[in-house]
């Protein structure tokens, strides 16, 4: 399952499933995510997921011609295909696509403990 993380100053306001049926995203309360936010247009994006042939899962971010337009990576968008750890910016609003089927979160990386007395650090 993929998610929408709404941050702020790097920490996580909201967070947003990402279903079949999408998200829409704008200053209009009829936005599954509305931003109260003048920077933002009434309808500013929309994020659509597909299924592929193999079963698998995409999503992608669509500006709806927005005045300030949508941003991914520091990149200006019209379509663009997410991928894991996105940063998204809409107006002044900061979000990450964190895709759940991502190996990397399964992962969690254990403490060892160094020779040095008090000093630990994350086995690769």
């Amino acid at each position: 399952m993929a998610v929408l993380v709404q941050l702020l100053d790097g920490n996580v306001l909201n967070k947003f499933n990402i279903t079949e049926a999408g998200l829409s995203i704008g200053r209009s309360i009829n936005n599954n995510i509305y931003l109260d936010d003048l920077s933002v247009s009434q309808k500013h994006a929309k994020i659509e997921q597909k299924q592929l042939t193999d079963g698998a899962y995409v999503c992608f971010i669509h500006d709806l011609e927005s005045t300030n337009h949508t941003f991914v990576n520091n990149q200006k968008v019209t379509t663009h295909l997410l991928s894991d750890q996105d940063v998204i910016v809409i107006g002044t609003q900061n979000f990450k696509f964190i895709d759940e089927e991502n190996e990397k979160l399964a992962q969690t990386k254990a403490f060892k403990k160094s020779w040095i007395p008090g000093m630990y650090y994350l086995e690769d």
